[in-house]
């Protein structure tokens, strides 16, 4: 069963990966790189700082143990232990992926990129969505997802190694934001609770 998944998994991300064209590897390469979202990063800090005030630093401090841990764990707690081959690695597949951006590190499972990104994606969506609607449509979990389909196009990481990794950000999320809200209530009982607790309805 495990081995019928290994297959199905290494099939489906080569078509992804030949799924491409030469005039989108730059893109993807800049989708793929950290420092592209840096705007990105300091209009949320932004919004953070807007919506919760004296309190935002408990906040951001929150983004900052969430990436920490989520990029410490991906690293020990899965691909120093399962030790996966990255597709660019792996001798059966690592000839017919493109790499249009290198091969990366030896090991895959699980990808940090998907962890970080959609651990980030739903920690900044519960965040603010009780302030701006706008993060109620989903547009954080798009961004994430478009950052994780970059990884399988540069041939990085298989659809496997996405999955996990998304699955294991959002349930860091859940935990860290669990974690700040307790803060919040007790550091700062003045912030209005609906910035951050479920609408009663």
């Amino acid at each position: 069963m495990l081995s019928d998944l290994i297959k199905l998994d290494q099939q489906l991300t080569v078509a992804l990966n030949q799924w491409a064209s030469n005039g989108l590897d730059p893109i993807m390469q800049a989708i793929s790189g950290t420092y592209t979202w840096i705007p990105l990063y300091l209009l949320l800090t932004g919004l953070i700082v807007y919506s919760y005030r004296k309190a935002s630093w408990i906040v951001i401090l929150g983004v900052i143990v969430l990436v920490a841990a989520s990029d410490y764990t991906s690293v020990h707690f899965f691909k120093d232990i399962f030790m996966r081959f990255r597709p660019s690695r792996d001798p059966v597949v690592s000839e017919l992926v493109r790499l249009p951006h290198g091969r990366g590190g030896l090991y895959g499972f699980i990808s940090s990129h998907a962890s970080n990104c959609f651990a980030i994606a739903a920690y900044i969506t519960v965040a603010l969505k009780n302030r701006f609607r706008f993060f109620r449509s989903g547009i954080m979990f798009l961004w994430a997802a478009l950052i994780a389909y970059s990884r399988v196009y540069l041939g990085r990481h298989y659809i496997g190694d996405i999955l996990c990794g998304c699955l294991w950000g959002l349930f860091l999320a859940w935990i860290i934001w669990k974690i700040t809200r307790l803060m919040l209530a007790r550091v700062y009982p003045s912030t209005p609770p609906c910035l951050y607790r479920q609408p009663k309805k």
